[in-house]
């Protein structure tokens, strides 16, 4: 009898392990869905342009799915560039600076943004016509500094709404089916949609280069070569793949003729090129390649540094060519002969802008180091990887270049020892 009681007993205790058991497992389960739904926890900002040829600016709307996600927006406002602001919620608006705390709910900002601009030289870097708009997103929606809830992920969205009669706008960001852009930058905690954009009576072509989309869009009229670039990039992008690894989801590749900057300039994920401007230059440089470079790998020099970049640049539009087979060993020769010519009276590269001369020089000392880096590594390694370890910070100096080339090879470089350098 007594042994029918304990085992009752011990049964009893074992069902109540168990349920004391189920109930905790319960609880982790409750606790890592709580987290993981607080890490998943995102918000939608719509961005919509309307575009007013009349009046030369854009209308620019910020709307917030939840204004609650978000404890203040601080705005870096330029009050020759931004007009206009409003917003639900709090505004203040004072100095160079507008600081919006929204409400809970959804919360809409607008602005009227300029768009046309003319550099000191009268050519314009971002223009609207009756018929056309070619600009950057970075003008029409200002640099913010954000401050959210915990564990908030940010989803954003590009819109427009065209003049009666246009047909056509992209950007260097995805387009959905529904007209809309989806903007990703993960260097970035807020998503502003940043980058060359180009709307209106416009003619694009488009191709999926390995797995890269490539958009190229000039105004009708312009006489930019758009499927020339198509072509040339077609050529080539193998040899960029290999050198940059990391590559855009989406390049943009707007052209434009006179009254536009003459020249190349790049941006997050596109880049602008003048119709006059050609894809290989007769000192066997690209512009578009040089131009491309830039938007790859993102690279800029800190101060005094910007010859890194500027040099970076130039060094591919050249090694890429040869690369590629687009000119021979004595062609390659050649331009060695010119750059050592061209840049031959530069006394040192650390400027606070390279350009010409120096960018020439700063190109002469890239040849040197991926020439040294292939010999001391019996061609296992080369310029590309400390390219793409610089790609990883963006920003970067002499001293980073530095370590990250003698890293590779593990000794000292006499590269590095030049008087140019001091």
């Amino acid at each position: 009898m007594i042994s029918v009681h304990i085992l009752q007993r011990e049964k009893s205790c074992n069902r109540m392990r168990i349920f004391i058991l189920s109930m905790l497992v319960m609880c982790w389960v409750f606790a890592v869905t709580t987290v993981v739904k607080a890490a998943e926890k995102s918000y939608r900002v719509d961005y919509t342009i309307t575009l007013v040829p009349d009046l030369d600016v854009a209308k620019v709307s910020i709307q917030l799915e939840d204004g609650g996600n978000f404890r203040w927006l601080d705005f870096h406002i330029d009050s020759e560039q931004f007009s206009d602001l409003e917003a639900d919620g709090r505004l203040r608006i004072g100095g160079e600076r507008a600081i919006w705390e929204p409400p809970n709910g959804p919360a809409t900002l607008t602005l009227t943004a300029k768009l046309s601009h003319q550099r000191t030289s009268g050519k314009y870097d971002a223009r609207m016509t009756s018929d056309w708009a070619i600009f950057r997103g970075d003008d029409l929606v200002p640099t913010v500094k954000v401050q959210t809830v915990k564990g908030a992920n940010l989803n954003a969205k590009l819109h427009f709404e065209l003049p009666e009669g246009w047909t056509n706008v992209d950007t260097g960001w995805t387009k959905e089916g529904d007209g809309s852009f989806t903007v990703d930058n993960p260097r970035r905690r807020f998503d502003r949609p940043v980058g060359w954009m180009i709307a209106g009576k416009v003619g694009t072509r488009r191709d999926i280069i390995g797995d890269t989309e490539i958009c190229v869009g000039a105004p009708s009229g312009t006489g930019f070569r758009r499927m020339d670039v198509l072509a040339f990039l077609n050529f080539v992008w193998p040899q960029i793949e290999l050198a940059f690894e990391k590559m855009p989801r989406k390049i943009l590749v707007v052209g434009g003729g006179d009254p536009m900057w003459r020249g190349g300039l790049s941006a997050p994920n596109s880049l602008f090129l003048h119709a006059d401007r050609p894809i290989v230059c007769e000192d066997s440089t690209s512009p578009l390649l040089h131009e491309l470079t830039h938007v790859i790998t993102h690279i800029r020099g800190k101060m005094n540094d910007d010859w890194i970049a500027e040099g970076l640049a130039e060094f591919y539009s050249i090694e890429l060519l040869y690369r590629a087979g687009g000119m021979t060993e004595a062609r390659y020769k050649k331009v060695r002969n010119w750059l050592t010519s061209s840049s031959r009276n530069v006394t040192t590269l650390r400027v606070a802008n390279s350009k010409g001369p120096v960018t020439a020089r700063a190109v002469i000392l890239f040849q040197d180091l991926d020439r040294k880096i292939r010999h001391l590594s019996n061609g296992k390694h080369t310029i590309d990887e400390v390219t793409r370890k610089l790609m990883q910070q963006s920003k970067v100096s002499l001293h980073d270049l530095r370590r990250v080339s003698e890293q590779l090879v593990g000794v000292k470089l006499a590269v590095f020892d030049t008087p140019l350098l001091k």
